[in-house]
């Protein structure tokens, strides 16, 4: 018989763990990294295969490039948890290149599942905005709720995101 307490302990625990890698941070680039698939931290996209028994041999086909690394000093986190003062994030380079920022501006990253995105912190009359085409939800909830591509307000989405949870 199954233990339901012990079946929804566990799938809490592990969702936990899963969210415990969620982050949302303001900060400076200190480093980026760009690495070939195949070298140490970056696996290649597809597994090596054996042929078949019948002599036929699998194709994969992928758009996933190399790997990207981004090391970001934290002046703010708004959620999660950074254990240090630099956090380092971490992807796979797409079809269309690199998208980690090389600038010395500061800039809001939010890593959410594994999926990073970033934005650059425009800082007006005391708030920090962000740019909706680039960091498009926080918490699951979309950064422009009409879809513009006018900035808005980081403290403004991070109240929604409370809300429509």
């Amino acid at each position: 018989m199954i233990d339901f307490r012990l079946l929804a302990i566990t799938a809490m625990s592990v969702s936990s763990v899963v969210s415990a890698q969620d982050v949302l941070l303001i900060g400076h680039v200190q480093r980026v990294i760009l690495q070939p698939s195949g070298t140490e931290g970056c696996p290649p996209p597809c597994p090596v295969t054996k042929p078949h028994l019948d002599g036929s041999q699998t194709v994969c086909i992928s758009n996933a490039g190399a790997c990207q690394m981004m090391d970001v000093k934290i002046d703010r986190v708004y959620r999660g948890v950074a254990p240090s003062e630099t956090r380092r994030f971490k992807s796979r380079i797409g079809e269309w290149g690199p998208n980690f920022p090389v600038t010395e501006k500061r800039i809001v990253v939010s890593e959410e599942a594994g999926a990073v995105s970033w934005s650059p912190a425009i800082e007006r009359d005391g708030k920090i905005l962000i740019d909706p085409k680039r960091l498009r939800t926080i918490s699951g909830v979309p950064t422009s709720p009409n879809d513009s591509s006018e900035p808005v307000v980081l403290d403004e989405v991070l109240g929604r995101s409370v809300t429509e949870r």
